[in-house]
């Protein structure tokens, strides 16, 4: 990757310098052809002003102080028989220039034109018509031009070289800085293969832009993988642990029966509690399999309409006796009928759920109450206690899947009430949420959307 990176950035880098160096070396031709075109086209108009004025021979006079300016000067009659002819010294072409023009028909529009002489030499003239139908020409060795192009060219090839080493060294360079990050990234994926520790890490050292938004995003996907594994690894602890103890149970109860095969009422006894330690662990894995249907998106709900209140009433006097037997105060308030669409057993479950909790965990001479609303297009269920109160650091903990806090663990309880309740009020697009603090009670709101139609 590292070198393809440098190859592409050389090659892109070489074909800037070359579009740059042939826009330069055109920009440079077309100006030097621009200034030589003015110079031959000044010394025509001084030259045939001179005509005008003076006539041929003070052309000759003028044409002899030009030689060492290296200009050609032509006067020809109007069937091209050269009249008078002045060579610039020291340039051997001029004498074929003169032939290629002697043999060349001139156009009277024919301003400007090139005439090719030896190899691959040439002569730029300028042309002009005088009043008695001859013609004036004065023409230039082209080789200079070439001459400075060469230089320039020449210079550039000496430029380019070192130009293209350093570009592959930087290129080098900069495609190893640029690919640290998906190295590093590429690195701590396969050390998380190799050794499956997810506490590594990609350093954001050298990292900015995009790449260090994907390095930011990677190392929080490795930090909520490792909390989801985490997590994953305390509920099968918990598991395992919730079903040991009614496990134990329902062996010992089997194998006492065993030991006294002829003890009827004994034996029906045993069976009896093999029940319930089953139904536990039923509840216990049912639960679990409609929390993760929520999570998964795949509870289904039977829709119908439900009036909340009457619900609600209808649970609070289920646990009435419950809470009287405990000598607790157990209190409905309800404004009016609250309806909703909604899957009532589902939604009974999470009431109930919250009233069990409230009724578990509040002490005699507690007070247990009840509210239902309806307010900006939701349905409000709360349940509000005096009981021992959820610590701080729990708020956030009692929705997780089989957990209890400390003071919960002295009530018999499978841990997921409270997490089949939030993901009962998910499925119903609410929520629910909790107030409490050390020793003050706890107030749970379930939440729920006010729908008109199943």
């Amino acid at each position: 990757m590292s070198v393809r990176l440098t190859a592409w950035y050389c090659g892109l880098f070489s074909l800037s310098l070359a579009i740059l160096f042939g826009f330069v070396y055109w920009t440079l031709d077309a100006t030097l052809r621009k200034a030589n075109n003015e110079l031959l086209h000044a010394q025509v108009k001084q030259f045939a002003d001179t005509y005008r004025d003076s006539g041929i021979a003070e052309i000759q006079r003028d044409a002899s102080q030009k030689r060492s300016d290296e200009f050609l000067i032509r006067v020809a009659d109007a069937q091209n028989r050269t009249l008078f002819a002045s060579l610039p010294d020291g340039d051997a072409l001029g004498p074929d220039a003169l032939r290629a023009l002697e043999s060349r028909v001139i156009l009277p529009t024919e301003r400007l034109f090139t005439v090719s002489v030896g190899k691959g030499g040439s002569f730029e003239f300028a042309n002009t018509n005088l009043k008695n139908g001859s013609l004036l020409q004065i023409g230039r060795n082209g080789s200079r031009r070439h001459i400075i192009l060469g230089h320039f060219v020449a210079s550039c090839v000496e430029v380019a070289f070192p130009v293209l080493l350093m570009a592959l060294a930087g290129g080098a360079l900069m495609a190893n800085r640029a690919l640290r990050p998906l190295s590093d990234l590429t690195a701590t994926v396969q050390g998380i293969v190799a050794t499956g520790n997810l506490d590594a890490r990609i350093s954001q050292e050298y990292t900015a832009g995009e790449l260090r938004d994907l390095v930011i995003s990677f190392n929080r996907m490795l930090q909520k993988i490792e909390a989801l594994v985490e997590g994953m690894r305390g509920v099968l602890d918990n598991v395992a642990h919730d079903l040991r103890t009614p496990i134990t149970r329902l062996r010992g109860v089997a194998e006492l029966a065993l030991r006294h095969p002829g003890d009827l009422p004994g034996s029906q006894e045993a069976l009896a509690d093999c029940v319930e330690e089953s139904e536990r662990v039923i509840t216990m894995l049912n639960t679990l399999m409609d929390i993760s249907e929520v999570e998964t998106g795949a509870m289904k709900l039977h829709l119908e309409r439900v009036d909340v209140a009457e619900l609600a009433r209808q649970l609070t006097d289920f646990y009435g006796e419950v809470a009287e037997d405990r000598g607790l105060t157990l209190c409905l308030s309800a404004e009016g009928a609250c309806e909703t669409v909604a899957d009532e057993n589902r939604l009974r479950q999470a009431v109930a759920n919250l009233l069990d909790n409230a009724v578990k965990y509040t002490p005699e001479g507690g007070r247990v109450d009840v509210g239902v609303k309806q307010t900006a297009g939701q349905v409000l269920v709360t349940v509000r206690d005096t009981g021992i109160g959820i610590p701080p650091e729990d708020l956030d903990r009692v929705w997780e899947r089989l957990y209890r806090g400390d003071k919960s663990r002295s009530q018999r309880g499978l841990g997921l009430g409270l997490s089949l309740v939030r993901a009962i009020a998910q499925a119903h697009s609410g929520d629910c949420r909790v107030k409490s603090g050390p020793g003050a009670g706890a107030e749970f709101t379930l939440r729920i959307p006010v729908r008109q139609r199943p």
